[in-house]
């Protein structure tokens, strides 16, 4: 076989296993839910890339993704896993109702006939709520709860 075939394949190889084991851009940026670049001066903001937030670590990343989810539920009342993935990940963006099911199911919070509403999200479920959508995200466990808790803690 002429060897400029055998340093293509080579090369075709080599390139396909960078791009498997490259890490999701939520991952890259220390962004663990993706929050959007839209000039909020966060605390702990590196920059910005792909049109999303970069952080110098992912507490701080889940520090900003908190901050905005007790947004959520302190100025817009949501508080429930539909309400709160319905407002982050919209259907003209996302599969939101396929978001859904995942937390629902990841978290064993799921609405009932008789209590459309449990599947609130507890003030001490969120560091598990994040990790969960950071999973859904793309961080496929990248990150940890502990980085989750930490960054609850620096709010």
């Amino acid at each position: 076989m002429p060897k400029h075939l055998i340093a293509i394949g080579f090369a075709v190889v080599a390139i396909g296993i960078f791009l498997m084991e490259r890490p999701n851009l939520n991952v890259r940026n220390n962004n663990p839910l993706n929050i959007r670049e839209n000039g909020t001066d966060w605390e702990g903001k590196a920059g910005h890339s792909g049109g999303f937030v970069k952080f110098i670590s992912p507490e701080y990343g889940f520090r900003a993704a908190y901050r905005t989810l007790m947004t959520y539920r302190n100025h817009h009342g949501l508080d429930t896993i539909e309400g709160i993935v319905s407002r982050w990940a919209p259907d003209n963006e996302n599969h939101t109702e396929g978001y859904i099911n995942y937390i629902r199911e990841k978290m064993d919070l799921q609405p009932t006939i008789t209590n459309f509403w449990s599947d609130t999200v507890p003030l001490e479920r969120y560091a598990e709520l994040m990790l969960h959508m950071a999973n859904m995200e793309g961080a496929k466990g990248a990150f940890t709860i502990e980085q989750a808790k930490h960054g609850i803690a620096l709010a």
